[in-house]
């Protein structure tokens, strides 16, 4: 219960700084170029994970599909499309704060025993 109240905090103090600092708009910049990013991301992680195999039937999408998701995604979230410099910059700064989170939650886990 401790760790929901730290998130529910957490998240409610990084939501007013954001509003804080910036604009909707500006804000909404950074979400869409975030999920580009993801959207990017997950389509080269579809490419790879064919590799594996798997004992069972599965979908298997038409590999130009992915192909062309991940180049679109990158494309739009590249500077080619105007997208104003605050946009990266938050950008990094949200992604650095995450990274400094995991840190902190690697920190944290792997002095705790494991489970068994």
């Amino acid at each position: 219960m401790p760790g929901v109240i730290v998130g529910i905090v957490f998240t409610t103090a990084l939501a007013i700084a954001l509003i804080s600092t910036g604009e909707i708009a500006g804000l909404g910049d950074t979400t869409a170029f975030l999920l580009l990013c993801v959207f990017s991301v997950v389509n080269v992680a579809v490419l790879v994970l064919r590799k594996d195999t798997v004992d069972h039937a599965h979908y298997r999408a038409p590999t130009i599909l992915p192909v062309l998701g991940a180049v679109l995604a990158f494309v739009l979230a590249s500077p080619l499309t105007g997208r104003p410099a605050e946009v990266y910059i938050r950008a990094g700064v949200l992604l650095g704060i995450g990274l400094l989170l995991w840190v902190v939650n690697w920190l944290v886990t792997r002095r705790q025993a494991p489970v068994e």
